[in-house]
């Protein structure tokens, strides 16, 4: 569609989700870029996890005895202490992925948008434009990390602080995702800024399924394949076939 003159509105990005898993069921050799960086974040997941609660559970088991009325305190927040864990992890090892897999961005969107308009799709730049996407990776992510610990400070206030994380994290999550795209096309960190702007109602839409998915312990880490196509279906859907692969 011609959707340069068009803002993709929160209900676009909340249905690129079923579309991403036709893309895959189509064309399943995409997974082979996002293969390595998907199994080494569900290594990581997993481990960490297990260390993390190991870890919170030994300091909680250090303060309350095991017996007697507080024992029942104990058990709350083991469960409490396990929660936490998850909603972090969760979190955090979404960004893990996507670091993870900036040096396969290039292939995936090209491998996708092939799949989408069946048409000629240049190959990745080579090493030029793998480091001009990687500078660019940078300064987004140095960006989004800055924010991202502010709003994670704010989460500590009572039900306000969680509902702005909640919008902050769908929003950067669902800019993430989407951007993987704009690396191949060589979009500046502006111009990137200037799309999310456009399309933020999209943006928030796909952004808000991958961060309530993150407080579900592997659905976060299993899904991201999925994620990274919608985000780029997203992005394929706001510019017209001869803009898309400039």
């Amino acid at each position: 569609m011609p959707a340069s003159a068009a803002r993709l509105g929160f209900a676009h990005g909340l249905t690129s989700l079923p579309r991403a898993v036709g893309v895959l069921w189509r064309a399943p050799r995409v997974l082979l870029w996002l293969a390595p960086p998907l199994l080494i974040t569900l290594l990581l997941n997993v481990a960490v996890f297990y260390f993390a609660f190991d870890w919170i559970r030994a300091g909680i088991a250090g303060l309350l005895p095991a017996s007697g009325w507080l024992a029942s305190l104990r058990t709350v927040l083991d469960v409490l202490g396990a929660a936490v864990v998850i909603v972090l992890l969760g979190w955090s090892f979404t960004w893990v992925f996507l670091v993870l897999a900036s040096p396969f961005q290039d292939f995936i969107s090209a491998g996708i948008e092939r799949a989408v308009r069946g048409s000629a799709v240049p190959d990745p730049a080579g090493l030029t434009g793998f480091l001009r996407s990687l500078r660019q990776s940078l300064v987004q992510a140095v960006v989004l990390t800055f924010f991202s610990v502010f709003f994670l400070l704010l989460a500590l206030v009572p039900v306000v602080g969680a509902i702005l994380f909640f919008l902050w994290s769908a929003f950067a999550l669902g800019y993430s995702f989407v951007s993987v795209h704009s690396g191949r096309t060589g979009q500046t960190f502006a111009e990137r800024r200037a799309f999310a702007r456009r399309h933020l109602g999209a943006v928030m839409g796909l952004g808000s399924i991958v961060t309530a998915t993150s407080l579900v312990p592997l659905a976060n880490v299993l899904l991201m394949p999925i994620f990274v196509v919608a985000g780029t279906l997203l992005h394929l859907d706001a510019a017209p076939p001869e803009d898309a692969a400039t």
